[in-house]
């Protein structure tokens, strides 16, 4: 199996993250599922990185009770264990349908309860490294698989998170040519080392793109100046000798972030996306939630979320 190194360190003085080269690893990967085909690909998807990386794959599901009518009692006891058995006999199910987990260390977990709250816990509790969720992808990011879940996990969780749009083609080697984009104000380093360090150990293309919303009109303007600049910022984020590994390619586009990035993806034939997500207040705004729920809508490839800094 392939393995890829790196780390992420924090400096005591100014809080900056900066690349270094200890051992970075998806070595828990934890899965989310609801049982429906968005869910599977999201497995799917999930069981091809483990494969890399030698990873403990961890599905769950929570089983929400089913009350019928508008009756506020309790449900009977065995009404809940009969939930709870065919919610366990479907996991196994699950688990059986791809032989290639019989080949990797799994653990399951289905429990009652709020489905955001048992993946914070498990993830705290295996110390997990990666967390993959699906998305049904219509209407934006209400729609995910847990409806509000993969929402809360992006604002929340420290580790990366993999959301599996509807468009999403699981092929075999996830990080063959990889995408990273920025908007270089809130996000940067650590989602750039991630790129980095999966392009140099897998061999992967990497593409650094940065959009520009409104080209500036002035006559005096100096373009040449401004995108030299620009550039630079980009190549900065990367070790310096990124060149021993691969050829990063540094792309600037003018206009839509969110049409711009699934465009050049689709034409590159990108098979990860990954992009930076800088604590709450980024996907608090409107244009950066609207923009990333817009790319995992129509990517064709999965989307890393990376957290700009530890939290």
């Amino acid at each position: 199996m392939s393995s890829f190194s790196g780390s992420i360190r924090e400096s005591a003085q100014n809080d900056e993250i900066h690349l270094a080269t200890s051992e970075i690893s998806f070595s828990q990967i934890l899965v989310g599922t609801d049982f429906s085909k968005s869910a599977a690909q999201a497995l799917a998807l999930a069981v091809t990185i483990a494969e890399f990386f030698d990873s403990e794959i961890i599905v769950i599901h929570a089983v929400k009770p089913v009350i019928y009518g508008d009756s506020q009692e309790p449900m009977p006891p065995e009404v809940l264990n009969a939930q709870l058995e065919t919610a366990k006999y479907d996991m196994k199910e699950l688990i059986a349908s791809d032989p290639r987990l019989a080949k990797l260390r799994v653990q399951t977990k289905v429990d009652f309860g709020r489905a955001v709250d048992l993946i914070d816990q498990v993830a705290k509790t295996t110390k997990s490294t990666l967390i993959v969720v699906g998305s049904h992808g219509a209407g934006g990011l209400k729609k995910f698989t847990f409806g509000s879940v993969a929402e809360t996990i992006l604002r929340q969780s420290s580790c990366p998170t993999l959301i599996v749009g509807p468009q999403c083609q699981v092929e075999h080697h996830p990080f063959r040519s990889i995408l990273f984009a920025t908007d270089l104000e809130t996000t940067g380093l650590r989602p750039a080392q991630y790129a980095s360090a999966l392009a140099e150990h897998v061999d992967g293309r990497l593409t650094l793109l940065h959009v520009i919303e409104k080209r500036p009109d002035s006559p005096e303007f100096d373009f040449d100046l401004f995108e030299d600049r620009l550039r630079k910022q980009l190549r900065g984020l990367l070790p310096s000798d990124v060149e021993l590994f691969c050829n990063p390619k540094i792309r600037l586009e003018y206009g839509s972030p969110a049409q711009l990035i699934t465009s050049i993806a689709r034409s590159e034939a990108t098979s990860l996306i990954i992009v930076g997500a800088h604590h709450q207040s980024a996907l608090a705004d409107h244009a950066p939630w609207s923009t990333l729920s817009h790319v995992i809508r129509e990517a064709r490839c999965g989307v890393l979320v990376v957290r700009s800094h530890l939290i």
